[in-house]
């Protein structure tokens, strides 16, 4: 499982002019459907494939811009009946930050995000999630590849330094609009870089937890996007220098905790990062 790829810069500010870029691929081969009631569903072949962007940009010493542009998002869903794959194409919800640097003690950064994320996808189900337990392939889901709902997200952040390592932590606070159920969501991080500074490690877990209080219909979609979905995921990174400033490396992911409206599956992503 895991939801569509965000990256961040933790709880550190770049200076004025300075900011990073990153860009990468990301295809999951969904496994398994875990419903809303706890049920786990065979439901046939279903693939994402999607393109991201992130920019970050330091606009004053204590404030960043940032905007991560998932640019295409392209989802493969197996009608279990006919044995036939559909194909949905679509540009993702584009998000927008700012990044207010609170304090800076020592080695510590602390930072408070505030970010919008716009709906730009098409909502609404755009192919039906059929069942490949039994004979009756029975109707289990719809598949989502657009929430139409708009996010407002406040996230503190919290980091720590010291020569090639670092470890941080961020936890944040989604309200959805059209009733949608709200959200919290926490991060745990850890990395560094050895070989001479020439290859960087990092480990992340992850936690979506929708908040079941909103009075919008919940959405059984393999994708995770919709209404009341809750995650726990692992990610380990690994890059490496290619270039002065550009890094290229690999991201897997999985589940690491219950899952719920959302698919199973690992999560691979290549992506190049420059600093500027």
């Amino acid at each position: 499982m895991m939801f569509a790829s965000n990256a961040s810069a933790g709880a550190w500010v770049p200076s004025v002019g300075h900011g990073y870029l990153k860009l990468w691929l990301k295809w999951l081969p969904g496994f398994w459907y875990n419903d809303g009631q706890g049920n786990r569903w065979d439901y046939g072949a279903y693939h994402e494939l999607f393109a991201n962007a992130y920019f970050e940009v330091g606009l004053t010493d204590s404030l960043a811009l940032w905007v991560h542009a998932p640019m295409v998002q392209t989802f493969g869903l197996e009608d279990t009946r006919t044995r036939v794959m559909q194909w949905h194409a679509t540009p993702g919800d584009p998000t927008v930050g700012l990044r207010l640097q609170l304090a800076r003690v020592g080695r510590a950064a602390f930072a408070l995000d505030a970010s919008v994320r716009a709906p730009v996808a098409r909502s609404g189900v755009v192919q039906t999630v059929y069942s490949s337990m039994g004979p009756e392939h029975r109707a289990v889901g719809g598949l989502q590849i657009g929430s139409g709902a708009t996010d407002v997200t406040l996230a503190l952040s919290m980091g720590y330094a010291k020569n090639n390592w670092y470890v941080g932590g961020m936890f944040g606070a989604v309200y959805r609009s059209n009733d949608f159920d709200p959200a919290g969501t926490v991060q745990i991080e850890a990395g560094g870089r050895v070989a001479r500074d020439r290859v960087g490690i990092r480990g992340r877990y992850t936690g979506y937890l929708s908040i079941p209080v909103g009075r919008a219909p919940r959405h059984e979609s393999p994708s995770g996007i919709g209404n009341g979905t809750r995650y726990w995921g692992l990610a380990i990174e690994a890059d490496v220098r290619v270039a002065s400033r550009w890094d290229l490396g690999i991201t897997l992911e999985g589940g690491a905790g219950p899952l719920v409206r959302q698919t199973g599956g690992p999560v691979l992503s290549l992506y190049a990062a420059t600093r500027f």
